[in-house]
Parts: C-alpha cells; structure tokens; sequence
C-alpha cells in the first residue's frame, strides 16, 4: 500500500515541473501516514502511506514552502462515507507538525531541491531527522 493514496481521500495532489522531491525512510515502530501542506495557504498537495521499514520517493513537489503533518500507528483503516475515504490509525495512533519548513525553492527557479526525511520509534520515543509537534487526530485531519 506504500505510496500516494488516491483521491478519493479529499486531496487534490499538485505537482511541479522540476523534479523536487522528498525521500522518506520510515525505520522501526510503526506505519506513517504524510501530508505535505502548503505554508501559504494550508493545503494538503500530497497525502502518502508508508510502511514501517519501507522508503518512497515523492516527486515533482512544486515550487514553494512546505510543513508535514505525521500520523504514526499500526491497522489503517479505512471507510467510505459520502463518497469520500476517510482512513487513519486504530492501534498506537500518534501524531505530529513539523516546526520545520522545507523550501523548495521561488517560481521560476531552475535549481532542483530534495529532502531526505528519516523517521523512526524506539522504545515508543520519535526520532527524526527533522523538528516536531505534537498534535491531535483533529488538527492532523483539518
């Protein structure tokens, strides 16, 4: 199930003309779900599935600021509701902000930016390679 997941959950993915990119590596501890938020309006661009001990490649990330937003858990589920999926965590549910911005660069530039995000849970601690928050299930799905 590793990668984008479909429009059907609310998210109109947007992608741009460079090849920009996010690396993801998710360790040991759990599954994550992504969304790639835009700083300037707060909308999601992306929403991605990863697996625990599996890696993605996110592509085309227009040009732009960017903040994540991380639910973190095992048995993802998912429904279907007023033609809408509506999915998230029902075991070890955790979540996160990144306080961290990630530029990827002004319109019309020609250099290509990438972010190698490295996430992982030991012993029930978080420990990325980039700055959190902690934040509810109702912030993670606004």
């Amino acid at each position: 199930m590793d990668g984008e997941l479909p429009s059907s959950y609310g998210v109109k993915p947007k992608y741009g003309l460079q090849d920009n990119y996010f690396d993801i590596n998710m360790g040991e501890g759990c599954d994550i779900a992504v969304k790639i938020i835009d700083l300037s309006n707060d909308r999601c661009i992306r929403y991605i599935f990863v697996s625990e001990n599996s890696s993605i490649t996110i592509n085309q990330i227009p040009q732009g600021q960017y903040y994540l937003k991380i639910a973190y858990g095992y048995d993802w589920m998912e429904k279907f509701e007023d033609g809408m999926t509506h999915g998230k965590f029902t075991r070890n549910c955790y979540y996160e902000k990144s306080v961290d911005v990630f530029d990827f660069g002004k319109k019309n530039s020609q250099h290509t930016i990438n972010y190698i995000l490295n996430i992982n849970i030991q012993n029930g601690i978080v420990n990325n390679n980039f700055n959190t928050i902690k934040i509810d299930e109702t912030e993670f799905f606004k």
